[in-house]
């Protein structure tokens, strides 16, 4: 993105340099953005900020704080606004395993759906309403953000 451009500007093609004061401010103007049920898809390097991204989101929401994942696939966090789930498919050895994940009832109960690594999970990954990739900046202090839908 355009420096001065919105995250919810849809997908410009173009990352965006942030620190993490503006990491954080996209992703409350995405949290405003979405309507409830929606999926974001959040793909990129390892350490590029996906986790932070969620955290962020979080945040946004007024819900718990995210935890960064370790072992659990899905993490779930209550929000006033309802529940938000994050579910970190990193670890799936095949995309048939995302079957094990319910998607589909992860999306019945979820104000948003928060899919780390959506690659992973193949055809098993629902369609993103949101999809933001995340770099690695040359500046450490900064990620690259994109919003490619």
């Amino acid at each position: 993105m355009r420096r001065g451009a919105s995250v919810a500007d849809g997908g410009s093609g173009v990352p965006r340099a942030m620190s993490l004061g503006e990491l954080n401010r996209a992703a409350a103007e995405l949290w405003r953005e979405l309507a409830p049920g929606s999926v974001v898809w959040l793909t990129g390097d390892l350490g590029a900020g996906k986790t932070t991204f969620v955290q962020a989101m979080a945040a946004a929401a007024d819900a718990e704080p995210a935890r960064s994942p370790s072992f659990a696939l899905v993490h779930e966090y209550s929000s006033p606004h309802g529940l938000l789930v994050h579910a970190d498919c990193y670890r799936l050895r095949e995309p048939a395993e995302a079957l094990d994940l319910d998607f589909d009832g992860l999306m019945r109960q979820a104000r948003l759906l928060l899919i780390e690594w959506p690659e992973k999970a193949g055809e098993y990954a629902p369609p993103p309403d949101a999809h933001v990739a995340l770099a690695h900046a040359d500046d450490p202090q900064q990620r690259l953000l994109e919003r490619v839908k």
